[in-house]
C-alpha cells in the first residue's frame, strides 16, 4: 500500500478566496446575488480545459480550472472562488482518496 502525504505546502502557490452567497432583494423586490469572502486559502491551480461554444446568436467561452488546496470541510457547489480578479463558480469539491487531506475543487470561470 503506497502512504499518501499532505498537499505540499510549496506547491500551493496561489491565495484563493471562498465566497458565499447571501441573496438579497434589489429595489424592484429582484433577487440580486450577494457574495461575501468567506476564507482566504493557500491552493494550486490546474487548467483543465476551454471550449468555445455558440448560444444566443454570439460566440461563448468556458474555462474550466481545478484548484487543489489542503482539505477543509463544508466546501460545496454552492461557493464561488475569487482568484485574483477573477471569479469561478464551483462544480465539483471533493476530497479524492476520502482520507480529509487535499480538497480538489472543479471551477467554472464566470465571464
Amino acid at each position: 500500500m503506497r502512504h499518501q502525504q499532505y498537499v505540499n505546502s510549496e506547491q500551493l502557490r496561489s491565495s484563493i478566496v471562498l465566497q458565499t452567497n447571501t441573496p438579497t432583494r434589489g429595489l424592484n423586490g429582484e433577487v440580486v446575488d450577494a457574495w461575501s469572502d468567506s476564507v482566504t486559502i493557500r491552493a494550486r491551480k490546474a487548467h483543465r480545459s476551454s471550449r468555445e461554444f455558440f448560444a444566443a446568436h454570439k460566440v461563448n467561452s468556458e474555462t474550466t480550472d481545478l484548484f487543489i488546496a489542503r482539505y477543509r470541510a463544508g466546501v460545496s457547489t454552492t461557493m464561488r472562488i475569487r482568484f485574483g480578479s477573477r471569479f469561478y463558480n464551483v462544480i465539483g469539491a471533493n476530497d479524492p482518496d476520502d482520507r480529509k487531506r487535499e480538497l480538489h475543487l472543479l471551477a467554472r470561470e464566470v465571464v
